[in-house]
């Protein structure tokens, strides 16, 4: 046994590090001295974690996936990989390969629709998710109520709801005061921090009393007569494990390969069973006192004898139940539980979380609630009630009462996505999902993710039909097709059945920003005014910004200067260009209110060819600065102000109201007189 980042270990990891690694937390970087995380980096740097190379590191940059998966690792030793060979972005020879597959074998990254993204910055959301499936930090039930002091708590869906409850109730995440920000991207720094909370190693020679976060190596891995204040973690390379006299919060083992594991005369408050493979028996001898055994990720069958609770968390696991239980709680999916002959298991809680599990009844259980789609219960056994919350259980043990509930949370909801397959750069991606709930649970809410990164979200209230919409400009600058993931998650959470969601993903591919069809182009932008005659239809409506940059370049208007104007009549706005004929960019968009009907604003190329400061002064209004166009009858100017004054007469914009000039709002002329020279060409359409 030895303890984490032993000298030892440090110049193993030191001496066998990736280049890469190095390189993708160095190149560019500056120094951290002064940092407000200087000992945090310090330390890591001395563990092996992270390198410096010439230039430092940057505490500050966003921590790639690649880069989580191989610290994490480093901290796990994992001895076991995952095939990648059906993973498209990823390489053998890509630094961080080995890392990866190892990542995914502890289930610390998951690839999705054949992609890891891990060359990819890290979200907040999803450093929390990797820590929790890293260190099994996540209960069946997490107290959610801890997430309502952060204002961005809805955000959270699916396994970063979970794993950010656990965080923050373990006193590992602490926000801001105010937010998570599960969405931003995590430092560096950031994320070292939170590991450190988590593994601080800061055991002090001579002491009786370890504290938290110790990580135990080697095969036979044997703690005898030690207390703990913290969590206890046998990493990879443990096999055979002797637990004696021991006190401990928690203890997690994330063998390999688990070979055995005894509990002599301990005391420790949860016992989690995350190894990769081997079979195993938790039997604690009667001396000792294990509060709750946890089957987490990983394979094997475990064999468990009496304890207080029992909570399967992993997916796929295989539980036999030997001994009497008081709570057996499952969150996994895919799971079989057996109770053996003779064992008694007072209250059987399948929460809405897990799916496709199955529960075999030989002893006794008291109740069994089932909240989790396509259970079945079965067995020789006797059950004295079941509650079927789903109402399609298969029930097939002998029970005393079944009851079914078809209107619980998501019981018997679809979802299906309507999203285009590829996206022009000069459109605004829109999407919609379409929801069927024959009950349902009332209100649920619904997130819009892109590449697991949260854009959106509402309440969503179910009935036999509801929809949720969504719009959004996702870019690509790059030269090439880029490929994104849309998702919309459905989630309910209740404190009795547990979380319940159903998602939908889309795969889309953004063309490069040079990729356009100009017969589309012009197409899609048409004249002629298209609302109704509100500032605020105005205010929500008008071309994206890469169409009206193509558009332009695509007609291929010149101009005399640096500048182009194009006044777009279906959307109320004054636009303006900045470069030359075929490679104008959009610089600025005002509102505008152009000529009311009978009154219309004349439509054409046309050039500027005058200004005013003093503007027009009538006997009903005066309109200042003027910029004139086409003819000096026609002129971009405020809005009407009282004769001879600066105040506002006629405050009305963004649609047709004027008799043919353009009105624009007083900060927008005032730039508009300043920077826009005579011979400019106007676009009116």
């Amino acid at each position: 046994m030895k303890k984490l980042f032993s000298r030892s270990v440090v110049a193993i990891l030191i001496f066998g590090l990736l280049s890469g690694m190095a390189g993708a937390l160095a190149a560019g970087a500056p120094s951290f001295r002064g940092h407000w995380a200087q000992k945090t980096l310090d330390k890591a740097l001395s563990d092996g974690l992270i390198t410096a190379g010439e230039n430092g590191i940057d505490p500050d940059g966003a921590v790639t996936g690649a880069q989580l998966a191989t610290i994490l690792c480093r901290v796990l030793s994992p001895e076991q990989a995952a095939d990648l060979s059906g993973v498209t972005d990823i390489k053998k020879s890509d630094w961080y390969y080995t890392a990866a597959a190892q990542a995914v074998a502890l289930g610390i990254v998951t690839p999705a629709r054949g992609r890891l993204n891990l060359s990819a910055p890290v979200t907040r959301g999803q450093a929390l998710a990797a820590l929790g499936n890293a260190f099994q930090l996540v209960a069946a039930q997490p107290d959610i109520g801890v997430l309502a002091q952060f204002s961005d708590s809805a955000l959270l869906s699916g396994k970063y709801r979970m794993a950010a409850a656990a965080l923050t109730s373990a006193g590992f995440v602490k926000g801001d005061g105010s937010a998570l920000h599960i969405g931003s991207n995590i430092s560096l720094a950031e994320f070292l921090t939170v590991l450190y909370r988590i593994v601080p190693n800061d055991r002090q020679a001579g002491q009786s009393t370890t504290g938290g976060g110790l990580v135990l190596s080697d095969n036979g891995a044997a703690v005898i007569g030690e207390k703990f204040d913290g969590n206890l973690y046998f990493d990879g390379t443990t096999s055979y494990i002797t637990l004696q006299g021991v006190e401990a919060p928690c203890a997690v083992v994330r063998s390999g390969v688990l070979g055995g594991l005894s509990v002599y005369s301990s005391r420790i408050g949860r016992l989690v069973i995350a190894a990769g493979s081997g079979d195993v028996t938790v039997n604690p001898d009667i001396f000792s006192s294990v509060g709750t055994v946890a089957v987490g990720d990983g394979g094997g069958t475990v064999t468990i004898g009496k304890v207080p609770n029992v909570e399967v968390t992993g997916d796929g696991r295989n539980v036999i139940l030997t001994g009497d239980v008081q709570n057996l709680t499952v969150s996994g999916s895919g799971c079989t539980v057996t109770v053996a002959p003779g064992t008694a298991v007072d209250n059987v809680k399948i929460l809405g979380a897990a799916v496709g599990n199955t529960l075999t009844v030989n002893g006794s259980c008291g109740t069994c609630a089932v909240y989790g789609a396509d259970t079945a219960v079965g067995g020789d056994g006797y059950v004295e009630s079941v509650l079927d919350n789903t109402g399609g259980s298969r029930i097939t043990v002998e029970a005393g009462d079944v009851t079914a509930d078809e209107s619980y949370g998501l019981a018997g909801a679809g979802l299906s996505l309507i999203a285009p397959e590829d996206l022009p750069s000069y459109l605004t991606l829109k999407a919609s999902a379409a929801i069927s709930s024959p009950g349902g649970a009332g209100t649920c809410t619904g997130l819009w993710y892109i590449d697991n990164a949260v854009k959106s979200a509402s309440d969503v209230k179910l009935g036999a039909s509801a929809s949720s919409a969504f719009s959004y400009a996702a870019k690509n600058t790059g030269a090439v097709p880029v490929t994104v993931t849309l998702s919309f998650v459905l989630y309910y959470d209740d404190p009795v059945g547990g979380y319940q969601e159903l998602r939908a993903d889309k795969d889309i591919v953004l063309e490069s920003a040079d990729k356009f069809d100009a017969k589309d182009v012009l197409a899609l932008v048409e004249t002629g005014y298209k609302g109704d005659y509100t500032l605020k239809w105005a205010q929500a409506h008008d071309y994206d910004a890469a169409l009206k940059t193509a558009w332009v370049n695509v007609k291929g208007y010149t101009s005399k200067t640096k500048y182009l104007v194009w006044v777009s009549l279906a959307y109320q706005r004054v636009n303006i260009f900045t470069g030359s004929g075929g490679a104008w960019e959009l610089e600025k968009t005002f509102m505008a209110g152009t000529g009311a009907p009978g009154n219309d604003t004349p439509v054409g190329v046309f050039k500027i060819i005058g200004r005013s400061t003093t503007g027009w002064n009538a006997k009903e209004y005066t309109v200042k600065p003027v910029v004139n166009f086409y003819t000096w009858a026609y002129g971009f100017h405020s809005r009407l102000y009282y004769p001879g004054t600066t105040k506002i007469l006629d405050a009305r914009i963004g649609f047709p109201i004027s008799h043919g000039c353009i009105r624009m709002y007083d900060e927008d002329i005032a730039w508009f007189y300043k920077n826009i020279p005579t011979n400019t060409t106007v676009v009116v359409y």
